[in-house]
């Protein structure tokens, strides 16, 4: 795994290597704005068989995207108006929406929806703006590990996989926030699946 030590200098070469990486299909480890993300184009079939791989995550298990905006949100999802609401409230920010899947039976995918944000993190924002695509956003750790704020701690849990992300952008140890909110919205139904550092009340 390639570490890159994220500087004002080297900023736009280590986005670019990370471009270059996630074209590729390959994995990048990246700060977010609650822990840090592991990350690979959700349109690559063999990148997301080794997301699966490298966490040791359950086969089958939905991974949630951070996506560019609201409007390139839109081109996968269906929003209600409550969903709509709580986009335009919340985002860009720690608030995953889990939404109609416009293209739920695409390469297997495991339900009829998709769960996405938009980040407010610099990096992780200008790597969304910049690839294009939808950008898998699952914590970078062993299933089962905890979420991961310390780029030591992350070497530390994947030196002993055969297989491991291909790059990690190391901006230092995070503050320990908690995760997302996740909250689902279908139609009118709102549900809050996971209440994160983000209080929502519904």
């Amino acid at each position: 795994m390639e570490e890159i030590r994220l500087t004002r200098e080297n900023r736009v070469i280590t986005l670019q290597k990370a471009l270059d990486v996630l074209r590729g299909g390959g994995l990048v480890v990246y700060p977010t704005e609650t822990s840090y993300g592991l990350g690979c184009d959700f349109y690559n079939k063999k990148a997301i068989e080794k997301i699966y791989k490298v966490k040791e995550r359950e086969a089958g298990k939905p991974l949630s995207v951070i996506v560019p905006d609201f409007v390139y949100a839109t081109s996968l999802v269906d929003f209600s108006d409550a969903a709509r609401r709580l986009a335009m409230e919340n985002w860009p920010g720690p608030l995953t929406l889990v939404l109609p899947f416009k293209y739920s039976d695409w390469q297997g995918h495991s339900d009829k929806y998709l769960a996405l944000r938009v980040s407010n993190h610099p990096l992780a924002g200008d790597l969304s703006i910049n690839f294009g695509n939808p950008i898998v956003a699952t914590s970078a750790n062993i299933s089962q590990k905890g979420d991961s704020y310390d780029p030591y701690f992350i070497v530390d849990q994947f030196k002993q996989q055969k297989l491991k992300p291909d790059l990690l952008i190391n901006v230092g140890e995070l503050p320990k926030k908690l995760p997302s909110t996740i909250i689902k919205v279908d139609g009118d139904d709102v549900e809050i699946l996971r209440q994160g550092g983000l209080e929502i009340k519904i």
